[in-house]
């Protein structure tokens, strides 16, 4: 560590030029877990299948439901089960819909953008890289993270009782027992690394869901409106809430403008890749070669690799692109022809009443059935223990 910080922390100078104080109060997180997520995976293992029933009577029916809870257990869901007085479900439906009508294109910006930028960060992908999510049976892995996006982002889909609600609060105690797991490790290297999972790498993935996959999608010609982009954000902040992401983390997401900046600052102190890096961005480019497997015509396979990783390379730039082992060739360019077919549907679709419902129904749709193929049937697990 220097003066108190890993040492992943990057251009601190130039942070603290641009940024002022918050550059070193932003680092600070990368010491920071999640406490209260913590204390409850702590008492889990302790306690065995009596607290894990207990866990569940809550997550289903409230914590109201439990007798006599633990005290780990009514401070996690006292925390999820509080709304914060910023929260506005109108606004979030609204973000919803309009981060439904990305439909599959904006999956393929989730993957090639959204998921090989943190791939970026070599001290962010060390958790991954120390439990082997990503390593094997990639494809179900990523299936699920795209089954708790679109849950997330469905209608009223963060409210309690709703699959994104359940899944987000799953998510959270998963990512408490992978905390642990790496923190026992005599290999993990806090001094370096930080935290496993820290309050800083969360926001990180966070602004991937939520501003890279705005930013993507108007790259390949959606269009979004002010209120639509801020209610997705909104949507976003209140999934970081139930995440267990620090309220100082989460007040960046209030406006636009905010959020770029946080991003921003986050890209900057990232430090760069590394093997981990490597392997993990490697693994993810073949998974669209791999529904050949599963009786995809081999033309249609060759055509949504190809793109995928023309995608990621355009998205994320050449500089980035290269460092992560991604193809440079013609691909990079088919995010023109894709605004040139998707930005006269999004004028046309404007220029209808009520077409944005319709348009985002059936995209959800589509994501929903695409989703079933690749979890091939079997049910996204989000085992919290």
């Amino acid at each position: 560590m220097h003066e108190g910080f890993p040492s992943r922390y990057s251009n601190r100078e130039q942070a603290q030029r641009r940024f002022g104080v918050d550059a070193d109060r932003y680092a600070g997180f990368y010491l920071q877990g999640d406490p209260v997520a913590d204390d409850l995976a702590a008492w889990l293992r302790a306690e065995g299948e009596s607290a894990k029933h207990a866990f569940e009577t809550a997550l289903r029916s409230g914590l109201v439901a439990v007798h006599d809870p633990s005290p780990a257990l009514a401070r996690f869901f006292e925390s999820a089960e509080h709304v914060p007085s910023w929260v506005d479900f109108d606004e979030l439906e609204t973000g919803a819909l309009a981060y439904q009508r990305f439909g599959i294109m904006g999956m393929f910006v989730l993957s090639a953008w959204a998921l090989i930028n943190g791939y970026h960060s070599s001290a962010a992908v060390k958790p991954l890289a120390f439990t082997g999510q990503l390593k094997y049976n990639t494809q179900r892995r990523l299936a699920e993270t795209a089954r708790y996006v679109s849950e997330a982002t469905q209608v009223d889909g963060l409210r309690r009782g709703r699959p994104g609600y359940e899944i987000s609060l799953r998510v959270r105690l998963i990512h408490a027992h992978v905390r642990h797991a790496c923190m026992q490790s005599p290999d993990w290297r806090t001094d370096e690394w930080g935290v496993a999972i820290n309050q800083a790498d969360m926001l990180g993935t966070l602004l991937e869901f939520s501003l890279l996959m705005m930013e993507g999608a108007r790259r390949l010609g959606f269009h979004a409106t002010e209120d639509e982009r801020k209610a997705i954000l909104a949507m976003w902040r209140y999934s970081g809430h139930l995440s267990g992401i620090d309220p100082w983390l989460l007040d960046h997401l209030a406006s636009e403008g905010r959020t770029r900046r946080i991003a921003d600052l986050v890209g900057l102190v990232q430090p760069g890749p590394d093997e981990d890096s490597l392997m993990l961005a490697n693994q993810l480019l073949k998974v669209p070669d791999n529904d050949v497997e599963h009786g995809l015509p081999k033309a249609v396979v060759f055509a949504v690799s190809r793109f995928h990783n023309g995608l990621a390379r355009a998205l994320n730039g050449h500089e980035i692109a290269d460092n992560l082992g991604v193809p440079d060739d013609v691909w990079q360019y088919a995010e023109y022809p894709i605004r040139a077919v998707v930005a006269p549907l999004e004028r046309l679709r404007r220029a209808i009443p009520g077409a944005g419902r319709v348009v985002a129904r059936a995209n959800n749709v589509i994501i929903r059935k695409d989703l079933e193929r690749n979890l091939r049937g079997r049910e996204a697990e989000f085992r919290v223990a």
